[in-house]
């Protein structure tokens, strides 16, 4: 790293506010602007970094090079002063690249399950004392935070696809943890997708590790990487069996192929059988750096979740509210398979669908995935920047699921507003009820929060 003075365009989003927070552990001096505050800013701030809630160019101040995220124009006034001065000038992926190239990295792919498996290896290397640099794209629990500035020989980080930036690194550990159809906005068509995870296994570093989830990810040949698999097939190299669930949590048995020396028993303090399969990617990352699996095993009861990911937030007239950031239709279908094994009544949920173009793409697979809704709402799109495109809005999914034959409630509410005044009215006690998306539909929970009735009970 050859500056010292960094200064973030966009510092408050989850991606660019970690890899803020590791350069200001590293010993340079770190400021930024975005144009709101947000939780991110305040863990910034509380870190003694600077953040301006406007672009100026006077922000910049004498720092050296300038850092962007991808949601930044090009006519930005700040990227302009630093084109006026001659800065150097790099992208949010550049830098992470820098970091996780410079030790051994383990860098977290896959279309969903990246941000909660990153934060279980996380969990297990500071558990065990190997004091990792940590880059999340949410709010790990323990940690309080989305990164930290580690002094051990590894750098854990997520490395996303969506617009083939991971392609960048030069990992000791790659991991993926499935392939499906997304972001079909850069990539036009699944195959170009599957090449694109193919090349960022190509850049695993010699001597390094190859990790995928066996049940689901078809390599097609022999990489000519190390590789290993999990999942729940007697043929991957770590398998779970004897899954049991209970009290918003499982556990299981895990088995390692060759080992004659027994069982090891897992337990998860998380729902689902999606957060199964995260956590036996993390153990497999053990695996490879040769760590003590009984004594890791033993740590994956301490990890309670990452904010927004099935996010107990509180309770409102007896029923339970939960917060989760699922917009792809396979992550929608496993966080309400998991509630559906844990609801006392009802499952309520509210989804809000995220970006025009995946709607677009995926209508057909929306339409498969809200089974074990009760009481299902829909709101309008969270564009993300993106353009409405004709015929697709939150409705879309509504006339989808008519089609085929989806039998509970459910109602198409545009307006967030409209949708509290919905719930306050129609849930009961003993439903679950899950907000869902990753856009701003976390309002929806605030909003229904805060004006408490006797039983109510808000969460931090």
């Amino acid at each position: 790293m050859d500056f010292k003075k960094y200064f973030f365009i966009g510092i408050g989003g989850a991606g660019m506010s970690a890899i803020a927070l590791v350069l200001k552990g590293m010993g340079n001096q770190v400021s930024g602007s975005d144009i709101k505050r947000s939780r991110y800013t305040a863990i910034l701030e509380n870190e003694g970094i600077k953040v301006y809630t406007s672009h100026d160019p006077s922000n910049l101040g004498d720092s050296e090079i300038v850092v962007y995220s991808a949601a930044i124009p090009y006519d930005n006034v700040e990227m302009a002063e630093a084109r006026k001065r001659n800065l150097d000038i790099m992208g949010r992926s550049d830098i992470l690249a820098q970091i996780l190239n410079s030790k051994k990295g383990i860098a977290i792919s896959g279309t969903h399950g990246k941000t909660t498996t990153t934060s279980m290896v996380s969990l297990l290397l500071r558990g065990s004392d190997l004091d990792p640099t940590i880059i999340i794209g949410g709010e790990l629990n323990e940690l309080g935070s989305n990164a930290r500035c580690g002094k051990g020989d590894y750098v854990v980080a997520e490395a996303c696809e969506s617009d083939g930036s991971f392609l960048k690194y030069n990992p000791y550990i790659s991991l993926i943890t499935n392939i499906e159809e997304d972001h079909m906005d850069y990539y036009k068509d699944y195959g170009n997708l599957k090449k694109s995870f193919l090349k960022f296994i190509e850049n695993t570093s010699k001597g390094g590790f190859v990790i995928i989830d066996g049940d689901e990810v078809d390599l097609e040949g022999n990489t000519g990487k190390r590789m290993v698999s999990y999942g729940f097939g007697a043929e991957n190299d770590l398998c779970a069996k004897d899954i049991r669930y209970a009290n918003f949590g499982s556990s299981y048995s895990l088995e390692i192929k060759g080992k004659k020396d027994g069982k090891i028993k897992v337990r998860l303090n998380v729902p689902g059988i999606h957060n199964v399969k995260n956590s036996l990617a993390a153990l497999s990352v053990c695996y490879c750096l040769g760590m003590d699996l009984r004594k890791t095993a033993e740590l994956m009861q301490f990890f309670t979740g990452v904010k927004r990911r099935f996010e107990k937030r509180g309770e409102k007239k007896g029923a339970l509210i939960f917060d989760d950031y699922a917009h792809h239709p396979s992550e929608v279908k496993a966080t309400l398979a998991a509630a559906a094994r844990e609801k006392k009544n009802r499952v309520v949920t509210v989804f809000q669908p995220h970006r025009y173009s995946r709607l677009s793409n995926l209508l057909g697979k929306f339409g498969k995935c809200f089974i074990e809704c009760d009481i299902l709402v829909i709101t309008d799109v969270y564009g993300a920047g993106e353009q409405p495109l004709l015929g697709i809005s939150g409705k879309a999914i509504i006339d989808e699921l008519s089609e085929t034959g989806f039998e509970n409630s459910m109602a198409y509410i545009p307006k967030l507003e409209d949708v509290v005044k919905y719930l306050e009215l129609n849930i009961k006690k003993d439903d679950l009820v899950l907000l869902m998306g990753a856009g701003d539909i976390t309002r929806v929970t605030e909003e229904l929060l805060k004006a408490k009735g006797d039983d109510d009970k808000l969460l931090g």
